[in-house]
């Protein structure tokens, strides 16, 4: 009775296990497109072929191109640039010349991503008092990327803060405050500057591929975005330190 519990005990356990690590799996693709971008797939085995050898390419079991071999790469595939949002799997097969079809590849995986927007918080301190002088001296701007779909495993964002004083660029940003470095939907910037002026924030995002995404990320020109509204910080100055005299 006491093995046969043990038995169950640990069979309890291992799928218990095995349940707790499939809710950790990921699913990744061979290669995210961004906008416009595009990707061409290329068959290694055409090195292979002889001349009247054909390609035929594959979208979901559809045939949408056959090409004749001629020359190198004469048989590459280019993915269009308006893919709907999603998973789409591309494979490929060879037809000898004599007309012997072969096996098909295995799949090769493009995700098209979804078209994003960001916008920027109010700053928690629109004014603040410069010269570090008191805990209030600094101010958070929080960049918010909203994607029009939901966005796969291992994709994340990518966020560039600029911002200018009184009217000029400032180079580098990180010498006015930094960010929080978060690959999230939110980023925060923080302003630590002490001179005395106005500055105003805007900030791209662009996706990226996370660390254990062994994918290739493709972005058209349009796959940054900028903030669709800047924000403005106003530092004052520190009174000087007064002194006192004796009135007659």
């Amino acid at each position: 009775m006491k093995t046969t519990i043990t038995r169950n005990v640990i069979t309890t356990l291992i799928l218990l296990l095995g349940l707790t690590f499939s809710s950790y799996a990921q699913t990744y693709y061979d290669v995210y497109l961004c906008d416009n971008a595009t990707a061409t797939l290329h068959m290694p085995e055409e090195s292979t072929l002889t001349a009247g050898d054909k390609v035929h390419w594959y979208l979901a079991g559809t045939e949408v191109a056959v090409y004749t071999y001629s020359v190198a790469n004469s048989t590459n595939y280019t993915v269009p640039n308006n893919l709907t949002v999603g998973s789409h799997n591309y494979t490929t097969r060879i037809e000898s010349a004599a007309g012997c079809l072969g096996d098909p590849s295995d799949p090769f995986s493009v995700y098209k991503l979804p078209n994003k927007t960001l916008a920027l918080s109010a700053p928690t301190n629109s004014t603040y008092c410069g010269d570090a002088s008191g805990p209030a001296a600094s101010s958070q701007i929080t960049a918010t990327a909203t994607p029009a779909a939901s966005l796969p495993d291992g994709v994340g964002y990518t966020y560039t803060w600029s911002a200018t004083f009184n009217g000029n660029p400032v180079t580098p940003i990180t010498s006015i405050g930094s960010s929080n470095a978060s690959t999230t939907n939110q980023n925060i910037f923080t302003l630590t500057a002490t001179q005395a002026g106005t500055y105003v924030f805007n900030a791209t995002v662009n996706y990226t591929l996370l660390p254990g995404n062994p994918g290739v990320l493709r972005a058209g020109a349009g796959c940054e975005v900028s903030a669709t509204t800047s924000q403005s910080i106003t530092v004052t100055p520190k009174p000087g330190k007064p002194t006192i005299s004796l009135v007659n």
